[in-house]
């Protein structure tokens, strides 16, 4: 008979006082970054009344990882990886406080804040791999499965407080605010980081020449992986893509304000933290392909019914059901990805998963903001769904077969058996 989950056991990984301190300060980052990328939505549709050009500002923040992120993820094999993320906590830090000295002193345009979007970007094509692949550095094999999921949730807890926040910020006293805030929460991660001493010092692995087909190679042999792949690419464009237009939909579909538009953004993360709970209090147990087409399914049922909304209240529990599919499939891809792959490979199987992750929504915004400027946001965004709905089919039928699945087994390492 099986145990049913505790308390305890959905929140151990924080046991563990290192990565205790890396959630901390990631949780503090976090909710400035949501706060921030509240404003930069609201200010890019505000200063150009634009829904193409609100897709273009989301497109260029998140179009670096499509490029570069497969390169960042070897480097992450090569190079300590809490160096890396130290290097662009620093980054983004500084262009966090500069954009909201610009934006203080009167000189912020669109052509700026399109420009400081494309540098953030820049910083989390490094960064993603990196933390990702460090994360079983700071636990162990034994809890990797929880702290991926617990990281899940604080990003959403964060998602809950963050936009919240920034949209409080905004209609009291304007955006440049949340800037700040996004880079005094950098100096968070910044000092969490410097409490962290790895149990055993980092051994990078010095991929040899032909590494990057080497890591391909691995998740072409085993279908399970190459489906997840093809859906975290599938689902990050379709899917993760509604952020872009969410602004504009609250503005013209539901006539609602900067706080509104916080509000939703916040609840909707409160869908993605309870998504994210359910799989840290199963662990190994939650980590299943199932769970995959689960939360696409829940997603598409959801957001569709979303695009057809002219009032905020049913709106946001639209989107709370439509985010918590969107986690559930998220968080269960990366995990199981992660449990599936050795340490030596971590890396470049992260790099690859952010550049699928990340890279999927520029492509999505860019054709959401498209969409949107010819037919509306609502339609985008059910446009979104139905493209995640008919690109899963694709994916099974191109990926068909049981192959080598992994998960959970020995080929999860730890630091030191490499």
């Amino acid at each position: 008979m099986k145990k049913l989950p505790t308390l305890s056991g959905t929140f151990s990984a924080l046991k563990l006082p290192f990565f205790r301190y890396f959630y901390i300060g990631q949780m503090v980052s976090l909710i400035g970054t949501w706060a921030r990328t509240a404003a930069v939505g609201w200010l890019a549709f505000q200063l150009t009344h634009s829904r193409l050009l609100l897709g273009v500002t989301f497109t260029l923040n998140t179009l670096p990882p499509l490029f570069i992120s497969a390169y960042a993820g070897t480097l992450a094999d090569r190079l300590p990886r809490l160096g890396i993320f130290k290097t662009t906590t620093w980054f983004a830090f500084a262009s966090s406080a500069l954009i909201a000295v610009l934006d203080f002193t009167g000189h912020l345009s669109y052509s700026l804040l399109a420009l400081f979007s494309l540098l953030w970007g820049l910083a989390s094509a490094f960064e993603m791999p990196a933390r990702q692949s460090l994360m079983v550095e700071l636990v162990g094999p034994k809890e990797l499965v929880n702290a991926i999921s617990l990281n899940s949730a604080m990003v959403n807890v964060a998602r809950v407080i963050g936009p919240s926040v920034g949209g409080l910020l905004m209609a009291r006293v304007g955006a440049a605010w949340c800037f700040l805030l996004d880079a005094l929460s950098f100096l968070a991660v910044a000092y969490a980081l410097g409490l962290i001493r790895l149990a055993t010092p980092e051994k990078p692995s010095h991929p040899r020449r032909g590494a990057a087909q080497e890591v391909w190679r691995y998740l072409l042999e085993r279908p399970v992986l190459s489906r997840t792949m093809g859906l975290i690419l599938v689902v990050s464009a379709g899917g993760w893509s509604y952020i872009s237009q969410t602004a504009a939909f609250t503005a013209e579909n539901l006539g609602g304000s900067a706080w509104d538009y916080g509000w939703l953004l916040g609840l909707g993360g409160l869908g993605s933290c309870l998504a994210a709970l359910y799989i840290a209090s199963g662990g190994r147990d939650h980590i299943r392909e199932s769970n995959l087409y689960w939360g696409i399914g829940q997603f598409v049922f959801f957001i569709l019914l979303f695009g057809f909304q002219h009032q905020i209240l049913p709106a946001a529990l639209l989107l709370f059901g439509a985010t918590f599919g969107l986690t559930l499939f998220f968080s269960s891809s990366n995990s199981l990805l992660q449990t599936s792959t050795p340490n030596e490979m971590r890396g470049r199987v992260m790099g690859i998963w952010a550049s699928f992750f990340g890279g999927g929504m520029p492509l999505g915004s860019l054709a959401l903001g498209w969409a949107a400027s010819r037919w509306g946001s609502g339609p985008a965004l059910q446009l979104g769904g139905i493209f995640c709905l008919l690109g899963c089919l694709l994916v099974l039928a191109v990926f068909r077969g049981k192959g080598k699945s992994t998960a959970g087994s020995q080929n999860l390492k730890s630091p030191s058996d490499v």
